[in-house]
């Protein structure tokens, strides 16, 4: 994500903060930098003597051209999903500094480092990256369904409906009402799950990677939950698959790397967390229909790109394959 300058009074207020809280001193006078990338908070990268953190502020109303609103308590969730992951799996999310007055203070990356979203983009698609989020994920699912009372802070699902539910699969049911029956049915079953921490954004876009081939960080955790352990891994197959629409020429590639994470997933949760084969389908067909109906459509999909994403998330759901890598063969 890119940084540029931000405004007086957001800086003012941000110091003042940083100061309170012992992060930053009195005569301190940090750089102070608003990243690109994001719709749902005002998130700013801040630089002095001693520090260099990302700080974010979530905002009640989401930067896109529909009306979007989540509740703004989100970010304390964040910050204590983050804590908890970060108890669990120590290399696999940045530190958190502070979570007070409505702002999270975490560690920044390396400045090297980079979203897996910009490698796939180019068809840069690392295995590595693909089997460290299996196995992470399958880290988090195992630990959380075997000691529930790690996850009880994380019951609420309020902004996990703004933020997923009405966006991507209301939107979708609305938008495709012949398909209500497997999209409904797919909230119904996500609505009884209370297996495991979900991370709720398992996306590239939201995985930093060390392109000297070390570790990832996984971040943004606004909608963390206790519940169906299918959405993580359909966040992150359905994007291979919107990838491979958009780029057709590494569709191999893509499929591997799905393939390469739902192994590691599994070596890690096999019997403790079952994944549904066909939940699992049924996840991954609305996130790709969400991103061309819903209301955060993905940005780099072209109009044909669009149709055929549209195309792939209606057919996964009339006609669903055994397994959700088989979605492959839709696309040729």
């Amino acid at each position: 994500m890119t940084a540029h300058p931000t405004g007086t009074e957001q800086a003012q207020a941000l110091t003042e903060h940083l100061v309170r809280r012992g992060l930053a001193s009195p005569d301190s006078a940090p750089d102070i930098r608003p990243m690109t990338g994001g719709v749902s908070n005002d998130v700013f990268a801040v630089t002095g003597p001693g520090l260099d953190v990302v700080v974010k502020r979530a905002l009640s109303q989401l930067r896109v051209a529909q009306p979007w609103t989540a509740d703004t308590a989100r970010l304390d969730t964040e910050g204590r999903a983050l804590r908890l992951a970060g108890r669990l799996t120590p290399a696999a999310v940045p530190q958190v500094h502070d979570l007070s007055d409505g702002y999270l203070v975490i560690e920044r990356a390396p400045h090297s480092w980079h979203t897996w979203r910009d490698d796939l983009m180019v068809g840069a698609v690392s295995l590595s990256v693909a089997e460290q989020l299996g196995h992470v994920l399958g880290t988090w699912q195992r630990t959380t369904a075997q000691e529930p009372h790690l996850t009880a802070e994380f019951t609420d699902l309020t902004v996990f409906r703004q933020l997923r539910v009405d966006p991507f699969h209301d939107a979708i049911r609305e938008r495709h009402p012949d398909l209500a029956e497997p999209i409904e049915e797919t909230v119904a079953v996500m609505a009884e799950a209370r297996t495991c921490l979900v991370h709720g954004d398992y996306s590239p876009k939201n995985v930093l990677a060390d392109p000297a081939g070390g570790g990832v960080w996984v971040i943004d955790w606004e909608v963390a939950h206790v519940g169906d352990p299918t959405f993580d891994p359909a966040w992150i197959t359905g994007h291979l698959l919107l990838k491979t629409i958009n780029e057709p020429r590494y569709a191999a590639s893509y499929a591997e790397a799905a393939r390469t994470f739902l192994r590691a997933l599994r070596t890690e949760t096999e019997g403790v967390v079952a994944l549904d084969p066909a939940q699992l389908v049924r996840q991954t067909a609305c996130l790709v229909l969400a991103r061309v109906d819903g209301k955060s459509p993905a940005p780099y999909l072209d109009a044909e790109a669009r149709d055929r994403a549209r195309t792939l998330g209606r057919d996964l759901l009339h006609h669903p394959p055994a397994l959700i890598t088989d979605a492959w063969e839709y696309l040729k």
